[in-house]
């Protein structure tokens, strides 16, 4: 099905989630979108969603929405481990989909939905949005202009803080299955795959580090790439604060480092502005663009121009069985 230009994209969403407020804010102000529908298990937290943000009809059957012909696309926004079961329904009722990370718990679940996907016709894309980064894009750019056979080594460290109260809240299932490899760190695993490749081979050490998990939030990962390219990342979310993320690539002829294009943090007072302008030096980091936002669009565009999305299904498995093998626990 494909969405003419002048032509508004109908929208339903699954799964009354934290993100389907943030996803609906999105829509609401996008002239090419609309959010139509809504659906979740909860009658109740549906229809004060619904009427939260204007939506008429809400769904209190799943079966209601996948019937409707004024929808489009489909939202995926449940747990993870419904988003490959749901997906296969609606691609049976010829909707687009756009799923949130990742793509399914169960890598098999997720490449059951790839298999069935392939020669669908229709557009069908996960949330990845790390890509519609420009300053990732510069360095992308900026690899690609490097030797492809010199060696590279690349540090990522993602320290996270999410407390209790964040595993338990909803159905509970963070506390099973939220790795934060498969949460948190997919996108940057997706990044990597997006920068260098199919990985090569996979060492993890990876361990849960609170008692009322049951799924690691600590990993330290090795993963081999092509091309003499080695990725050494740390992960976790047991720290007092979140960290700002960090990304440097070394290679022959110096390095790429995220901190430095993005610049530094925002001044803490006048004094500080002063010295930076003094100094001739940078007073503010760059100003990053609404990335769900850009993966949005992109989505909506494919559609129009009946494309793939720039991070299709085959990207959403990828990152998913790598996230999945670095995060298997040990004795």
């Amino acid at each position: 099905m494909v969405l003419k230009k002048d032509r508004i994209l109908r929208f339903a969403i699954l799964g009354i989630s934290g993100m389907a407020e943030t996803y609906a804010s999105l829509l609401r102000g996008m002239p090419n979108a609309q959010l139509i529908t809504a659906w979740g298990r909860n009658p109740e937290r549906t229809q004060a969603f619904a009427h939260k943000h204007g939506i008429a009809k809400p769904c209190l059957h799943l079966e209601e929405v996948l019937n409707n012909p004024d929808v489009d696309a489909l939202l995926i926004l449940t747990e993870p481990a419904r988003h490959a079961a749901l997906a296969i329904q609606g691609m049976a009722f010829g909707k687009h989909l756009l799923i949130e990370k990742p793509l399914d718990s169960d890598p098999q679940a997720a490449r059951e939905l790839v298999t069935k996907a392939r020669g669908s016709g229709l557009t069908l894309g996960i949330i990845s949005q790390f890509r519609f980064n420009p300053l990732l894009q510069e360095m992308k750019t900026a690899l690609a202009q490097l030797d492809p056979e010199s060696p590279k080594s690349v540090k990522l460290s993602l320290l996270w803080n999410r407390n209790e109260a964040y595993y338990q809240k909803g159905s509970g299932w963070r506390r099973q299955g939220s790795a934060v490899l498969i949460n948190q760190g997919i996108h940057w695993l997706d990044v990597m795959n997006w920068f260098f490749g199919q990985p090569i081979q996979v060492q993890a050490v990876s361990r849960k580090t609170r008692p009322f998990l049951e799924c690691p939030d600590f990993s330290s990962v090795l993963i081999t790439y092509p091309d003499m390219v080695t990725v050494l990342m740390e992960a976790g979310t047991f720290c007092d604060r979140r960290y700002p993320d960090q990304l440097t690539i070394h290679h022959t002829k110096g390095c790429l480092d995220y901190a430095t294009l993005l610049g530094p943090p925002p001044p803490t007072g006048f004094r500080e502005r002063l010295g930076r302008w003094i100094l001739q030096q940078p007073r503010w980091p760059r100003v990053i663009p609404n990335l769900l936002l850009l993966q949005l669009t992109d989505f909506i565009t494919a559609i129009q121009e009946n494309r793939p999305p720039r991070v299709t299904l085959e990207d959403g498995l990828r990152a998913l069985e790598l996230a999945v093998a670095a995060s298997v626990m040990g004795e």
